[in-house]
């Protein structure tokens, strides 16, 4: 039995660092945004995006939606959509990992007129932000870290694409450079890489872990008081999570938090 805690105990290593920055510069502005009214259409910014019976993450799953697909919302649930889906059944979706869809207007058409055909201004696709496409394990971490939140009455925290492309890289050079520490002899502390790569924040923190599945990840860091403390920082307002597979512990996960 003692062996086999001592094994458990080497399998988790886990770090919790949280510093709170300076001011922010002169040229940063922290607004606060009123609460938008329900989209009549959302797109899933997910790989696949879970469809709930009802407005919980204990429901059962009616459907999956996968990325870039767009449904008809019905209404709003805290952050759960209300919608149906193809088969026609109504579930609820975390409203998270998914963008409103706008409604285009018709385009125009050439004036007739003009004997030379116009030629049509090119459509420039929306840009698809590589970090935008959560891999199922950082959408199942994001969904139980903002659980967490919710149950400590506070809000979740914001998906930021460019936070989680940090993150990704930080994980990335912790298993090709076979290191677990939040200070990365390629770019430095959590706080040095972030300003390196234009994050900006008031406060920042950073969670490390690794651990062979997401919900042995999250239960190891909340059981420890320093990581709890960072999951649940009021003063948090984004978050950024990176995922990377490893020989060592089945995968590192990078949490990186800021508030803005």
């Amino acid at each position: 039995m003692k062996k086999r805690i001592s094994a458990i105990l080497l399998g988790i290593f886990l770090i919790g660092l949280l510093l709170t920055a300076g001011q922010a510069s002169p040229q940063t502005a922290v607004l606060a945004a009123a609460e938008k009214a329900c989209p009549a259409k959302v797109m899933v910014t997910a790989n696949n995006l879970n469809v709930r019976a009802n407005s919980n993450t204990q429901s059962s799953i009616i459907d999956v939606l996968k990325n870039n697909q767009v449904v008809n919302v019905l209404g709003q649930k805290g952050n759960w959509y209300i919608i149906k889906t193809d088969n026609g059944e109504i579930g609820s979706i975390l409203k998270w990992f998914t963008r409103p869809v706008e409604q285009q207007p018709a385009p125009q058409q050439p004036a007739p007129q003009q004997p030379a055909p116009q030629q049509p201004e090119p459509q420039q696709p929306v840009p698809q932000e590589p970090s935008n496409q959560l891999s199922y394990e950082q959408s199942r971490m994001l969904e139980l870290v903002n659980a967490e939140r919710t149950k400590a009455g506070l809000k979740p925290l914001t998906w930021d694409a460019d936070l989680a492309r940090v993150a990704n890289i930080k994980a990335k050079d912790m298993v090709d450079n076979n290191y677990f520490s939040h200070t990365s002899p390629t770019y430095g502390s959590p706080f040095e890489m972030m300003r390196k790569f234009g994050i900006q924040y008031r406060t920042a923190g950073e969670n490390l872990a690794g651990y062979p599945s997401v919900e042995g990840a999250h239960n190891g860091l909340m059981n420890s008081e320093g990581h709890r403390k960072n999951i649940l920082n009021p003063s948090f307002t984004h978050i950024g999570i990176g995922v990377q597979k490893s020989p060592r512990y089945g995968y590192v996960f990078v949490q990186m938090f800021v508030g803005r």
